[in-house]
């Protein structure tokens, strides 16, 4: 069993926001995960009664979708139920590393007023932290507000119960 690492520590100062009191409800973990080189994989999990979650992700080499970003979404009304536990559900995506120097940005979307889609943090990955996640998984835990599912460990299921 790999031991999972602390994205903050992973990553050294890399998560900026003006907004960081909005992601106290976010865990990640990066994980070795046979993934191939080049990228990395990741996963959002959340609570299947939670509201919709969204994590877009630009600058990434991906299938053209006629957007400039894919992203993983999941909530009460979209990503896929977990095998193993229904109370989660999850959705995810293989990021390439773009073939320019530019970082690859991940936005943490939620529904706001209206239900506009609201970016309340971003990370950005640039070219030199590419290493880091090279091979890895980084799987995301987005509890609904306040509740702190995520934060007992083990709450946060991996590849191999999730799909």
């Amino acid at each position: 069993m790999l031991t999972p690492f602390k994205f903050i520590n992973i990553v050294n100062g890399l998560i900026k926001s003006s907004n960081e009191a909005a992601m106290k409800d976010v865990v990640y973990e990066l994980v070795d995960d046979n993934e191939k080189t080049g990228g990395f994989k990741i996963y959002l999990v959340v609570e299947s009664t939670a509201w919709n979650k969204a994590i877009r992700i630009y600058n990434s080499d991906h299938v053209d979708t006629g957007l400039d970003y894919c992203e993983v979404k999941a909530g009460d009304s979209t990503g896929k139920p977990a095998t193993t536990d229904p109370k989660y559900k999850v959705d995810s995506e293989r990021i390439n590393w773009p073939k320019n120097d530019d970082p690859v940005r991940l936005c943490f979307m939620k529904p706001g007023t209206l239900g506009i889609w609201t970016t309340v943090y971003d990370i950005n990955i640039p070219k030199e932290d590419r290493t880091k996640f090279g091979g890895k998984a980084l799987y995301i835990y987005w509890s609904d507000d306040g509740t702190k599912l995520f934060s007992e460990p083990a709450n946060r299921l991996k590849k191999g119960k999730l799909y």
